[in-house]
Order: structure tokens, then sequence, then C-alpha cells
């Protein structure tokens, strides 16, 4: 089955460099930013910040959230390595949670995920009706 990609033209993204995995951001940092671009997203809408560990990634997400007005966040890290980690994965859910953000953990192929996942909850926001906080007696 083929999946239809978004534009990310109107998006804008934050990614955050994982320094503590050096190896893994030299492969992935670059290639991260030109699939966005590939997708439609001008170099001035991906905002990149560096952090030491991947324990920081939790407090970056969080200012991205607060102080910039990105439509998502990419934790350049290995996902294998940062879902293992329960602490770590509540926080980010957390986030997630309270500022209706996506969060996507991995390399280079998080770029389409998260353009997907944007693209899916602005068709729900714009599909969604005016009283969707209204609770009925009814239910």
């Amino acid at each position: 089955m083929s999946r239809k990609i978004e534009s990310s033209a109107n998006m804008k993204f934050g990614v955050i460099a994982v320094e503590e995995f050096s190896e893994f951001i030299s492969e992935n940092l670059t290639a991260v930013s030109s699939v966005l671009h590939k997708l439609g997203c001008s170099q001035e809408n991906v905002v990149i910040k560096h952090v030491p560990t991947m324990h920081d990634s939790v407090v970056a997400t969080q200012f991205m959230a607060q102080y910039t007005d990105v439509d998502g966040v990419i934790i350049l890290a290995p996902r294998e390595q940062f879902m293992a980690n329960v602490p770590l994965m509540n926080g980010i859910v957390q986030i997630q949670i309270q500022w209706t953000m996506v969060v996507e953990i991995g390399g280079y192929e998080c770029a389409e995920n998260i353009v997907s996942m944007i693209s899916l909850q602005n068709e729900m926001e714009i599909g969604a009706s005016d009283n969707r906080g209204f609770r009925s007696d009814l239910c």
C-alpha cells in the first residue's frame, strides 16, 4: 500500500540533536533537514538545538513547545535506547499531551512520519465541531 506524503510547506519543526549520540547525529542531522526540505519545508522553519544527553531532551522538548511556534519536534537519538528509558518517555508523553504536539524519536526517517502526523492533526482540528468539549448527560 502506497502512502501519500503530505507537504510540510506551512509547518515548522524543532529538531533536538542529542550529542551523547554523536555518530547518530552525524548520520542523521543533515538527512532529516534534507527530507523536510524535499517535503516542502523551508530551512528557516527547521529549528535545530543541541543538548548534551538524552535526559536533557525532555526539557528541550518542553522549551520548544513553550518558547517556539514549532508544530512538532524530532528528537534525534536512537529510538530503541530512548524508548527503553521509561521515565524519559513518560516526560515526553506528558509534554505531547499538555501541548497537543507531535514528537518523533529516531533518525531521518522521522521526517515523513512527523509530517503525516501533523497533517492528520490539522485535518482533525479543521473537522472538529465547535462543541467538542461539551459532554452531554445522554452519553
